[in-house]
């Protein structure tokens, strides 16, 4: 299944003044939004997926799949699907204007 199919598994957006960052875990990607910035997480759909475990930290979410090691996460922003990886940044896609 290709990203772009992937279920929505949540929906985020920061609504504070300062940048919030949203920790995937078990692997160590994570997304960084800015304020007002809002997105879909993605993830393949498997057995292991759900339910995740969503926790705020300190203005930060981290979020856990249930027992899925690498649910190959994604983001969709402005409509671009993007493949997470290790601090990735939305304000530079905003940037290239993709």
């Amino acid at each position: 299944m290709a990203p772009e199919h992937y279920p929505a598994v949540g929906k985020f957006k920061n609504e504070t003044s300062a940048a919030m960052t949203l920790y995937l875990e078990m692997v160590p990607e994570s997304v960084v939004l800015e304020p007002g910035d809002e997105v879909d997480l993605l993830a393949r759909p498997t057995e292991n997926l759900l339910p995740l475990d969503v926790a705020s930290v300190q203005g930060d979410v981290s979020i856990h799949a249930h027992r899925e090691f690498d649910p190959d996460w994604h983001v969709r922003f402005r409509g671009q699907v993007i493949k997470v990886n290790h601090a990735t940044r939305l304000a530079d896609y905003r940037r290239r204007g993709q």
